[in-house]
């Protein structure tokens, strides 16, 4: 244990040399994580935040859940919450797996067996990212982004049967009370206050990670040449953060590209794997299954891919990349739009709900 502990502490050491050695490209990577965070990730993940923490409280929803519960016992041997976590996790993309399965998990919704088994394959890449941002913005072939989605939710989906099996636990058997009474507005607040400190967490580690690239990438540049830094610059990106990762991976042509960002968004990065981390580090969740089944979904959907692309051939594309910020960047406003629409629907919807609750004293 003390020898992985020193390792851990000379790597801090080491980069906290750095930064002092390049002051300047530190102050710009910070700024450019925290832009990052407040344009892009905070707008698109607020809402969502808000959303999965109310969604389980309403009766409804749990009706849902228990009619899919005849589903996910068989195949994936957990209750019906699990259901949820799924559909939101697999359409919204990371790390709104993890954090609905650490909410379902304290709320006493799912049991610790459940909540082990979903952590491994609910939280992957949303359609939106792989066929839009990737697939679309980079590569400008958005119906490879389908494919590519495609196989990386059915990965998900055969770690997801494999952990049922593997993880061994009982299920939660019954599903909350339909008629319990819940207090929105309470829930609500409570929600906005836990979304907001959550996403302060990962904002940091964003910021962080940011200032991690580009000293790796400054210290590449001054020992390697650019045929060698090139490579490892790849392989560095997409082990420290996915974003990186993709734009230098999208450089290669043809299905090699598909398959290096393939694997690049399945394991997803260290910096998504210590958002999971600050979701499940004060729950009896353990890390390792979580990154055994990333590191097999990393070679499980390209796989997939490759089969895929055996019975029916790829067609090549020569129009040129682009640059995947840009390509987020375009869809600024319609994350801020989405936020604020959905936040001023949910408030005019509790202040009804209060009206009423008042009217009836």
């Amino acid at each position: 244990m003390k020898y992985k502990e020193h390792i851990v502490s000379l790597t801090f050491l080491i980069f906290f040399i750095f930064m002092l050695y390049y002051p300047d490209q530190t102050i710009d990577a910070s700024l450019n994580g925290m832009k990052l965070f407040a344009e892009i990730i905070f707008p698109s993940l607020f809402p969502f935040f808000v959303l999965t923490a109310i969604l389980p409280s309403i009766s409804w929803v749990n009706q849902f859940a228990g009619f899919f519960g005849h589903l996910m016992r068989p195949v994936f041997n957990v209750s019906g919450q699990g259901a949820l976590v799924f559909i939101a996790g697999s359409l919204s993309g990371f790390p709104i797996g993890a954090k609905m399965t650490a909410d379902l998990l304290k709320n006493h919704k799912i049991s610790i067996p459940d909540a082990q088994r979903l952590i491994c394959y609910t939280n992957g890449a949303s359609p939106m990212f792989l066929i839009g941002a990737v697939a679309g913005g980079l590569m400008n072939r958005p119906s490879l982004g389908i494919i590519m989605f495609l196989c990386h939710l059915c990965g998900n989906i055969l770690i997801g049967i494999a952990a049922g099996r593997l993880i061994k636990g009982p299920s939660l058997k019954r599903n909350p009370a339909a008629d319990q009474r819940v207090d929105y507005l309470s829930l609500f607040r409570e929600s906005v206050t836990v979304s907001l400190k959550q996403l302060m967490s990962i904002g940091g580690l964003i910021v962080f990670f940011s200032v991690c690239i580009q000293l790796v990438k400054q210290l590449l540049t001054s020992i390697a040449s650019d045929q060698y830094a090139e490579k490892i610059q790849l392989i560095t990106s997409g082990i420290l953060e996915l974003s990186n990762g993709v734009d230098a991976a999208v450089r290669f042509s043809g299905a090699e590209a598909a398959l290096i960002v393939l694997a690049m968004v399945s394991f997803s990065g260290l910096c998504i794997h210590m958002q999971v981390i600050t979701f499940i580090h004060q729950l009896p969740i353990s890390y390792k299954p979580y990154l055994l089944s990333r590191l097999f979904h990393m070679v499980l959907s390209p796989v997939i891919f490759l089969i895929y692309s055996l019975f029916i051939p790829l067609p090549e594309s020569t129009l040129p990349a682009e640059d995947v910020m840009g390509q987020i960047n375009s869809g600024i406003n319609v994350y801020q739009f989405i936020t604020v629409s959905v936040l001023l629907f949910c408030s005019m919807i509790l202040l009804h709900l209060r009206y009423i609750q008042k009217s009836r004293y």
